[in-house]
């Protein structure tokens, strides 16, 4: 069993916490200085050897994809690097064919807006959408996304947890009827890796993206797909270019051969420095380790939720901490003009609209940090008029 964390862990490594109270890893992430450290070797590389820099930079690619394998249980070599999860979840489209009966693609109503504008662009290539409703605007029941799930689905692209509730979807049981039926499903994971443990294998995941610029303290431009092993071979994207190439230092003219392993994912010229900022943050997670992380964000946020009850504000996420991820919704009357002012005193969070406030700890957040967020809450909200 994971030794629980009873103070906060490596915060002398994230100098924004010296300066702030961070309550927003859900949305960014505090920097690592050693991303710093990371640019500054890039660079050093670049100015010392220039081109051929590329020879130690192409292998980190795997490497820092296999190192976000590891987080989520995929084997070495399943997982692979982009841009961000938009670009590939459009070059996982390409992949698919649309032109017969089984042409739809399924996502929910609460998924994260760039996506369903990805998906609802496909519709230019013979992709039919198809959205499952919401009753709260907070969650979707399972059954109504299972029913939805019919012979006619190509693809379902669900999120793990919906980016306005925090609230958790049962994607093992989306899964296993995307396999009674035969459509693939796409889960995006954004809002839950490096928080909530979930394990690719054991789930029986087909295709899982996300990002680094959240929980895995990773910054932009890091983002990263996993396809089980099985699949790969009849993904074809056509969203690509010269590193999704066999021999991609072989420049041999189209049609392309397409590398037999998850480098077929690759586009053209890759984002090297963010893949490179991105791996102290990544390494960070797995020293401490997603299920540590986990029991201290639950506890954390438990005492979040309370506190906001306890004060008579609207808490929009699930109570229960098996249904969440790990920030906490809280909404009141001025929850909008109170969080310009919270962010104005250094006290870090987000709002967004029908939800409020967004508030999240994690495995470096002090109880002290929470403290000073009711402190400062209150204090503004005695200021808000009636």
């Amino acid at each position: 069993m994971a030794e629980t964390i009873s103070a906060p862990l490596l915060r002398e490594r994230f100098p924004t916490l010296e300066r702030s109270t961070y309550l927003v890893s859900h949305s960014m992430g505090a920097a690592p200085v050693a991303a710093r450290d990371a640019l500054e070797r890039y660079m050093d590389e670049w100015i010392a050897d220039g081109p051929e820099a590329w020879v130690r930079w192409l292998p980190r690619i795997g490497e820092i994809a296999d190192g976000i394998g590891t987080l989520v249980g995929a084997v070495p070599g399943s997982t692979f690097l982009g841009p961000n999860v938009s670009v590939l979840q459009a070059a996982l489209a390409t992949a698919i064919d649309f032109h017969g009966e089984r042409n739809e693609v399924l996502y929910e109503a609460l998924q994260f807006p760039s996506l369903t504008y990805v998906w609802k662009e496909w519709e230019r290539y013979g992709a039919r959408t198809k959205v499952v409703p919401s009753d709260d605007g907070r969650t979707i029941p399972t059954e109504r996304i299972c029913a939805a799930i019919t012979e006619r689905t190509a693809l379902a692209v669900i999120s793990h947890a919906y980016y306005v509730s925090g609230a958790l979807a049962d994607i093992a049981s989306i899964q296993a009827r995307c396999r009674e039926v035969g459509a693939l499903l796409c889960v995006d994971a954004y809002q839950t890796t490096g928080v909530v443990p979930y394990d690719v294998r054991a789930l029986d995941l087909d295709i899982v993206t996300g990002g680094s610029h959240k929980w895995l303290c990773g910054g932009p431009g890091c983002g990263w797909i996993y396809v089980r092993p099985a699949l790969l071979e009849r993904l074809r994207p056509a969203v690509t270019g010269w590193m999704a190439h066999e021999r991609p230092f072989s420049f041999e003219a189209a049609p392309i051969e397409y590398a037999r392993s998850m480098y077929r994912f690759g586009h053209g010229t890759p984002t090297i420095p963010g893949y490179l900022v991105a791996q102290p943050g990544h390494a960070a997670i797995a020293e401490v380790g997603i299920r540590r992380i986990r029991e201290h964000n639950i506890r954390l946020t438990t005492r979040i939720a309370e506190e906001a009850l306890a004060r008579g504000l609207r808490v929009n996420t699930p109570l229960d901490p098996a249904k969440r991820t790990g920030w906490i919704g809280i909404d009141f009357a001025g929850s909008e003009r109170a969080y310009h002012e919270l962010i104005a005193r250094r006290v870090f969070l987000d709002y967004r609209p029908g939800c409020g406030l967004r508030v999240s700890p994690h495995f470096y957040t002090a109880d002290e940090e929470i403290d000073r967020f009711f402190d400062e809450l209150d204090a503004i909200r005695s200021k808000l008029p009636e």
